[in-house]
């Protein structure tokens, strides 16, 4: 068991070196400049250990997605989070996601800008709307939203607001912070969504 271990953990070391050792070259020479080769050499490690790990480069952005992902989640599963209310535990995770993308500008910019060029924009749904959308239905049930608000097309909207706040954000056109922008969507849409505010044209 203890062999197993140590060889499992040497795995993830090797893993997460490469990771690094990839993030770094995309930083200094730009993600499509930067070949497997060079990052297998910087890391000191085979061509071929590179591709045990990371099937081909674009697997190191979708690592980036995926980590940003996990802490959604992980706050999404959170006792204390869900004691909130479903504005509140909206805000907690938005304001999570954005930190960890404010706090790394040139790998935000690297990151959506490889993410939106594969097409997997076009062939697959975030994750995040369905997180977004099970929180809304929550809410429901507790009589926090009106019933006449479609809880998916809801998720859609604050996920499609997120994503062009976010290349906004890159392109500095409202000098806001990613957050700050998020916060005032979340608050607009909420405010179509409150039972006080039920459109009663809807069906």
């Amino acid at each position: 068991m203890g062999t197993v271990g140590r060889q499992e953990r040497k795995k993830l070391a090797t893993r997460q070196t490469i990771y690094d050792t990839a993030i770094r070259l995309f930083r200094e020479k730009g993600y499509q400049a930067t070949t497997v080769g060079e990052i297998a050499t910087e890391a000191d490690v085979a061509k071929a250990t590179f591709f045990k790990h990371f099937a081909k480069k674009y697997e190191l952005i979708e690592e980036i997605i995926k980590q940003r992902g996990n802490m959604i989640r992980e706050a999404a599963a959170d006792e204390q989070v869900e004691q909130l209310s479903t504005r509140e535990q909206i805000d907690h995770m938005l304001r999570i996601l954005c930190r960890s993308i404010e706090g790394d500008r040139e790998l935000a910019a690297i990151s959506l800008r490889e993410y939106m060029g594969s097409g997997d924009v076009l062939s697959e749904e975030s994750p995040l709307i369905e997180i977004l959308f099970q929180t809304l239905e929550r809410g429901k049930k507790r009589g926090e939203l009106s019933d006449h608000a479609p809880s998916r097309v809801v998720a859609r909207m604050l996920w499609s607001y997120y994503l062009e706040s976010y290349m906004a954000w890159l392109r500095n056109e409202e000098g806001a912070s990613l957050e700050s922008m998020l916060a005032h969507g979340v608050d607009v849409v909420f405010r179509g969504i409150a039972p006080e505010k039920l459109n009663t044209s809807l069906p």
